[in-house]
């Protein structure tokens, strides 16, 4: 019996190459292939700056520290994400806040931002920076998050870590059009990988200064640190981390990087036969993909929701009649605010309803470029089998 899981990495001997030309290279670290990966993403996405760094809870927690967000702030995000990106906002210090989602999207919901912002602003509360979460692969409504941040003052970090390959109103998403800066994640389940890994894109050349920096341990070296300074001379600027990339998944991510557009188009392929075969199906709803054109997916995930109270089955026991078929189901997110640490600082159920009650139902179905359009038959097959 075959088994599906709901992602894995797409490895070729083109990647393996490429790597084994890093190990044979001058340079294990911080090296040319190091900077043609990331001239490459910011020249695909249309951003000036690229940086890459060791992974995307990196990129996230350089971001917010870039954009000033440090102790008695606030950072607000979505409540249905992997906790990294509420997380980062605690690295610098400052205080997590969530807006709820969309219940069709799954991502964060604008009305409800506008109204979070009203209150704050009352309250003498603003956050210094919003991270809307791109989930599945889909933009959020990036141009009217972006008039409420600039109404409020508010900075905007895209959590991208979903989205590399997808597109916002006819750009690639990562362009930075509508924030100050957008993240990437390079796990081995998402459009590409490097093993692990993250990309930071801005447009804010001193920005991206300070990002670079902060990605060294803070160092400054040579005529950096003014005029007549030594080139040997190195002295720590600023607050930083070890959070580099080696050149080893560098090569790697570059080579992943050059199929980017196949591996989506694939996954788009994929997604649309899942959602032909599932449409009609009784009491299953599928995340709402924004088909109307302002964005296009990269399909990180394909989200289902089945009514399983109608057909008197718990989540736990549909998930277990699956995987005795070989098909194991996943399910992206917790909800941030219900996690036991996130309790103990001060949230709790009934906070933010719409991510609880996707929770409740959702799973996220086998969805990767290894899949056949006969893998997602038989898959499709299994679940309506177990939903009859």
């Amino acid at each position: 019996m075959r088994h599906y899981h709901y992602g894995r990495q797409l490895v070729d001997g083109d990647d393996i190459q490429q790597v084994a030309e890093s190990l044979a290279s001058d340079f294990l670290s911080q090296g040319p292939f190091l900077e043609a990966f990331e001239e490459a993403v910011a020249r695909y996405c249309g951003a000036r700056h690229c940086l890459a760094v060791c992974n995307g809870t990196a990129a996230l927690h350089l971001a917010c520290l870039g954009l000033g967000l440090g102790p008695g702030d606030a950072g607000w995000t979505s409540p249905l994400s992997f906790v990294a990106s509420a997380n980062a906002v605690r690295y610098c210090g400052a205080r997590p806040g969530f807006v709820d989602v969309d219940p069709q999207t799954m991502n964060m919901d604008p009305d409800l931002l506008e109204r979070a912002l009203e209150r704050a602003q009352q309250e003498g509360a603003l956050p210094r920076v919003i991270l809307p979460v791109h989930f599945a692969g889909l933009s959020c409504r990036m141009r009217r998050i972006r008039e409420l941040a600039d109404h409020y003052g508010v900075r905007v970090v895209e959590d991208a870590c979903h989205a590399l390959g997808a597109r916002y109103r006819g750009e690639p998403v990562g362009s930075c059009r509508w924030s100050d800066v957008a993240v990437f994640s390079l796990h081995p389940v998402k459009s590409i990988t490097s093993g692990e890994g993250g990309l930071i894109l801005t447009n804010d050349t001193r920005l991206y200064e300070a990002m670079r920096t902060m990605r060294g341990h803070g160092l400054a070296k040579g005529a950096a640190l003014g005029p007549g300074t030594p080139p040997y001379h190195a002295e720590m600027v600023a607050e930083g981390f070890n959070y580099k990339i080696c050149e080893m998944q560098c090569a790697l991510g570059l080579s992943q990087f050059s199929k980017l557009d196949r591996y989506v188009a694939r996954r788009r392929a994929l997604a649309g036969r899942y959602r032909e075969r599932l449409a009609l199906a009784d009491g299953l709803a599928l995340q709402e993909t924004g088909d109307q054109g302002f964005a296009e997916s990269a399909w990180h995930l394909l989200l289902a929701l089945p009514d399983l109270d109608a057909r008197g089955l718990t989540k736990a026991a549909f998930h277990e009649r699956l995987a005795a078929r070989g098909i194991h189901l996943m399910v992206h997110y917790y909800p941030i605010h219900l996690h036991t640490l996130y309790r103990g600082l001060g949230f709790g159920p009934g906070m933010y309803p719409h991510a609880e009650a996707y929770y409740e139902r959702a799973f996220s179905l086998p969805l990767h470029p290894g899949l056949e359009l006969k893998d997602v038959d038989h898959v499709c097959d299994e679940i309506l089998a177990a939903l009859d």
